[in-house]
C-alpha cells in the first residue's frame, strides 16, 4: 500500500510500503478543474486530480480505454470538509467511481496527510473507500496504483 503525504513520516511504522512526498510528486500529478481538460491527457501515463467530481461518461469512457491515466482522488480533502459540502462531495465521487467501475477506469487514493498525526493505518483508508461504494478487493487494489504512477 502506499500515500502520499506532506510531512516526514515512515511508512513501515504505519503499515504502507511506501510514502511519496506531496513536493516530490508535482510534475507526476496534474490538477484538473473537471473531465474535458483531462480528456487532453488521456495518452499520458500520469494521475489526474480533479477539482470537481462531476461525471461525463464520454469523457470516462475515452480515458478508460487509452489505459494510461489514473484518477487521484484526494482523500484528505474530503475528510476536511464538514455538513452539506461534505454530503454533496461524497454523492458526487460515489458517481464518479462508479462510472470509473463501469468503463474500467484507473483510480487511486491518497491522503496528502500535513502531520504524522493525520497519517490514517492502510485498513482505515480501505474502510473508507468502501464507504464510497467499493469493495475490499477495489480499495486495495487503488492503495497500490500510486506505485506504477510516482
Amino acid at each position: 500500500m502506499f500515500d502520499i503525504i506532506c510531512c516526514q513520516a515512515d511508512a513501515k511504522t504505519h503499515g504502507f510500503e511506501r510514502f511519496f512526498s506531496a513536493s516530490g510528486c508535482k510534475g507526476k500529478v496534474l490538477e484538473l478543474d473537471n473531465l474535458e481538460a483531462a480528456v487532453a491527457h488521456k495518452n499520458r501515463k500520469t494521475l489526474i486530480m480533479l477539482k470537481d467530481w462531476a461525471f461525463d461518461e464520454g469523457a470516462i469512457r475515452v480515458i478508460a480505454e487509452k489505459k494510461s491515466a489514473c484518477f487521484l482522488i484526494d482523500l484528505g480533502r474530503l475528510m476536511k470538509t464538514k455538513g452539506v459540502p461534505r454530503a454533496i462531495a461524497l454523492s458526487k465521487l460515489r458517481n464518479f467511481l462508479s462510472v470509473c467501475v463501469k468503463f474500467g477506469a484507473f483510480y487511486s487514493f491518497a491522503t496528502f496527510a500535513e502531520s504524522e498525526r493525520q497519517i490514517r493505518s492502510p485498513e482505515e483508508l480501505e474502510s473508507i473507500i468502501m464507504l464510497l461504494d467499493l469493495n475490499r478487493g477495489q480499495a486495495k487494489f487503488a492503495l497500490k496504483m500510486l506505485n506504477h504512477y510516482l
